[in-house]
């Protein structure tokens, strides 16, 4: 025990108490202390103490044994025996007095375990010491590595919008002081969105990997890389006008013509670049992003590799931008509008089925026809509640039909964003029961890639559908990535073959064969057949005698408005089918 550990025991003491200090050689041997410790302990307590609590602690250790050193602070009412004043410190009162052998072993004891104390809290210090700096060094690898996260792609590794704008405010910052250009290109790859509904997300994420990879390959490291979010990546190029981005670019463009092998698959993906140039085009980041992407829109638009922006491409922009706040409006408003498609039977004179198919009567653009807004509908977004609404719209209007005794089955186009929703098949449910919809009376068309994007998903989707007596038809059958090792388990009702094989069977043989065949093994399977794209008596004819078993196209009805529809049922139902009409 050192003198400032004693000097410490004293100076914590409150001022009326009375620290007992034995004169035992041996004891003061154990706890560690010189053999003649006094003025090491005089000077420790005299650096530590206030002078009016001055204590000090004389050189008694040699005294005769029988003797306790009893030290006080001033202001005691002990009486003295005997007081001594040190020349350092004369307001110190030291006091001898006579204490039995019990006394003794008792204040030995005492100051064992109050040393004992002292060396436990300050193992419990040194060990909040070094837990607090492991902690700290915790803390600060975490902060990094979330710095880190905030400002990168999970998946590429690559840069994110977050770390791209803060790189290219800096480098705008320098471009200014120097005089120098700096050019954005942004990049959508082609062709991506196939692999991902055909293969699923797991072979499309490595799709993105492997992209990334390359292109990381083909940029300086100066330069930046990000992922702006799906299948768009975007390069910061520092001082560089559009003729070198130009030539970056063509590097970009030759880093994807080799295909991926990925999962046992051969993949080629392309892409379609813009380019904008900092200060010419924007002096700042959103802007030369947005007109990046307007080149890089109609580059794709008109089968080009890349477009350098200039401003003649901004009417695109605001034309895109425009159609699209119409269309959200419309969809909010229930400003669309459904036509219906006839589906008839081939053989006897069973009530026809119905294809819902959307339509926008625009008040200044005329009617907008699906080829020109659903492309805006799935990139924006919208195509989930456009999705809602004409299941509503169409299931509501089912039921109306039944309730006048036009018993009619309806089919409705369902997208692959709102098949992947958690609460998909409780909302198809909870509508159908809304408008007290009979048994069997939907059909849910879905696409080939929609199910081999996850195929033991859809095929726990698809038995649910079925529990709902719902049917399911696979659209546009033929065109995809189909295995039909999948197809014959999944609860499906109904092919569509494409209208490209249909219209294309009398002048192709494959295509020919390529009906015949699916008609057959859909049969074999169980399944009804729809035959689309049927616009003459030769196309109907020919499909009879494969024996398809329903026909729809411009040569039994267009799609019609729901008025026009319902006197086409109600004539049906009295007089029958007239073709051609």
């Amino acid at each position: 025990m050192t003198s400032e550990h004693i000097a410490d025991l004293c100076v914590q003491e409150q001022p009326q108490s009375i620290i007992v200090y034995h004169k035992i050689l041996h004891l003061a041997l154990a706890l560690g202390m010189p053999e003649h410790p006094a003025e090491l302990l005089a000077a420790a307590v005299a650096g530590r103490c206030h002078q009016d609590q001055m204590i000090q602690l004389h050189c008694l250790l040699e005294s005769e044994q029988d003797n306790h050193l009893l030290v006080i602070r001033k202001g005691s009412t002990l009486q003295w025996q005997e007081q001594a004043s040190l020349p350092s410190a004369p307001a110190t009162e030291i006091v001898q007095q006579q204490r039995h052998a019990l006394q003794q072993s008792s204040l030995a004891l005492l100051l064992q375990q109050m040393h004992g104390r002292y060396e436990e809290l300050q193992q419990q210090r040194d060990a909040m010491i070094h837990e607090t700096e492991r902690l700290s060094v915790k803390l600060n690898h975490n902060h990094r590595e979330l710095k880190h996260q905030s400002m990168h792609d999970t998946l590429t590794g690559l840069a994110n919008r977050t770390l791209l704008a803060e790189r290219a405010a800096h480098a705008f910052q320098i471009a200014r002081r120097q005089a120098f250009n700096c050019c954005l290109i942004v990049m959508d790859l082609s062709r991506f969105k196939q692999v991902n509904d055909a293969l699923g997300q797991l072979v499309g994420d490595l799709l993105l990997q492997a992209v990334a990879s390359r292109l990381k390959q083909s940029v300086r490291t100066s330069d930046t890389l990000a992922r702006l979010g799906g299948d768009e990546f975007a390069v910061l190029l520092l001082n560089n006008t559009t003729e070198q981005a130009a030539i970056v670019a063509d590097k970009l463009l030759h880093a994807l013509i080799c295909p991926f092998e990925l999962q046992g698959h051969v993949l080629s993906v392309g892409m379609s670049i813009g380019i904008a140039e900092f200060p010419t085009h924007g002096e700042d980041m959103p802007v030369l992003i947005q007109r990046a992407d307007v080149a890089m829109h109609h580059a794709k638009d008109n089968k080009l590799d890349k477009m350098i922006y200039h401003a003649q491409l901004d009417g695109h922009s605001l034309e895109r931008l425009s159609l699209y706040n119409d269309l959200k409006h419309a969809i909010a408003t229930g400003a669309m509008e459904l036509y219906y498609q006839p589906q008839v039977l081939t053989a006897g004179d069973g009530m026809p089925s119905l294809e819902a198919l959307i339509r926008w009567p625009h008040p200044e653009r005329g009617m907008v026809f699906p080829d020109r807004f659903i492309p805006l509908a799935e990139d924006s977004g919208l195509i989930i509640p456009m999705t809602w609404w004409v299941l509503e719209t169409a299931v509501a209007q089912c039921a109306a039909w039944h309730r006048a005794g036009l018993p009619v089955k309806v089919s409705v186009n369902f997208s692959a964003n709102c098949l992947q929703e958690i609460d998909m098949v409780q909302r198809v449910s909870d509508c159908i029961q809304r408008h007290q919809l009979p048994d069997n009376a939907l059909a849910l068309e879905i696409t080939e890639s929609m199910i081999m994007a996850d195929p033991h998903q859809a095929s726990k989707v698809l038995l649910e559908i079925d529990e709902m007596k719902v049917d399911v038809s696979i659209d546009d059958f033929g065109t995809g990535h189909s295995s039909l090792a999948y197809l014959k388990h999944l609860l499906v009702d109904e092919l569509k073959i494409d209208r490209s094989f249909v219209m294309g069977m009398h002048d192709h043989k494959n295509d020919e064969v390529i009906v015949r065949t699916v008609i057959s093994m859909a049969h074999n399977m169980g399944l009804r057949v729809v035959a689309e794209g049927v616009e003459t008596r030769r196309d109907w004819d020919a499909l009879a005698a494969m024996d398809c078993d329903r026909i729809q196209g411009y040569f039994i009805c267009r799609p019609q408005p729901v008025d026009y529809i319902t006197d086409w049922l109600e004539t049906f139902a009295r007089d029958g089918l007239k073709l051609g009409e």
